[in-house]
């Protein structure tokens, strides 16, 4: 009968050989890994190089087609370092969003994080993060990077810019959705004839959107001046155009969705939607107080 006690100690010298190895290979592909990123800096000297501030204020800058992008350098000097550091923050630090020409003070801030990263060493997802934002337009139109295509909005606004016509392409391909930069307007069919508006783009006073609708190419009817006021996601265009889209019917629906809990927006579509007013009025939905939605 094999003693099992004897085989674990046995094995201890071999397995403990292993572990120092897989230790020394994770070490030998990130060296691989900088070797890559030395190429990718290499092919671009004057897309990608090092700011002038110096550790531990450094950033890499990376010149883009759409904008300008600063990697706070000092956390993943932190993660190389010493992983278990209470400094160290996990995954590819957030990048800053400066519009193209000039460095801004409060520049937005984009937290991308591909997939399929945690299976490759960390220098590879550094090249790779250059290499996307140097081709930024193509980062711009994948579907999985929301938080960049919000960054970029949000430095640029809805008005003409270097980012116009891949937000235009993105709102069309994604949503289905046109936008009207002249007026600040994005406009997407719904069901039942409804066309809704998210205005209020050039208006300062308008912290989100506006939230309009027209019924086959009728006048437009305000539902909110500003959805800050009305929702939790009131600036998301990746959810609201999406809800829009199925809307006015997902009024009527048993399903959560943050749009219909308004109690502003509902009472207004239902003045022009007959189904959601005989809804409210037999008490199918209930249309709560601006007080108890807060």
């Amino acid at each position: 009968m094999s003693n099992t006690t004897a085989d674990e100690q046995n094995g201890r010298i071999g397995r403990t050989r292993d572990f120092l190895g897989a230790l020394a290979h994770t070490h030998r592909i990130n060296l691989v890994g900088i070797e890559f990123l030395t190429g990718i800096i290499e092919d671009h000297p004057n897309r990608v190089y090092h700011g002038v501030k110096e550790r531990p204020d450094s950033n890499l800058i990376i010149r883009g087609e759409l904008a300008n992008y600063c990697i706070p350098l000092e956390p993943i000097f932190q993660a190389f370092t010493n992983p278990f550091s209470e400094d160290c923050n996990l995954g590819i630090p957030m990048v800053e969003v400066h519009p193209l020409g000039k460095w801004v003070r409060y520049p937005a801030h984009a937290c991308i994080q591909p997939n399929g990263h945690s299976q490759i060493p960390g220098t590879d997802s550094i090249g790779i993060l250059i290499t996307a934002l140097i081709s930024d337009r193509e980062l711009f139109a994948n579907q999985s990077q929301a938080p960049f295509r919000n960054a970029l909005v949000k430095t640029y606004g809805m008005i003409h810019s270097p980012i116009s016509e891949v937000l235009a392409k993105s709102l069309k391909d994604l949503y289905g959705a046109t936008i009207d930069f002249a007026i600040g307007e994005i406009s997407i069919k719904g069901t039942h004839g409804f066309t809704w508006h998210l205005g209020g783009a050039h208006d300062p006073s308008v912290t989100s959107y506006s939230l309009s609708s027209s019924v086959r190419g009728g006048t437009h009817r305000v539902h909110t001046a500003d959805t800050f006021h009305s929702m939790g996601s009131c600036k998301d265009l990746s959810y609201l155009l999406p809800t829009l889209s199925q809307s006015p019917r997902i009024f009527l629906s048993d399903d959560d969705y943050d749009l219909t809990k308004s109690p502003e927006i509902l009472s207004s579509v239902a003045k022009i939607w007959a189904p959601l007013r005989k809804a409210i009025d037999s008490g199918e939905i209930e249309l709560l107080d601006s007080s108890d939605s807060e």
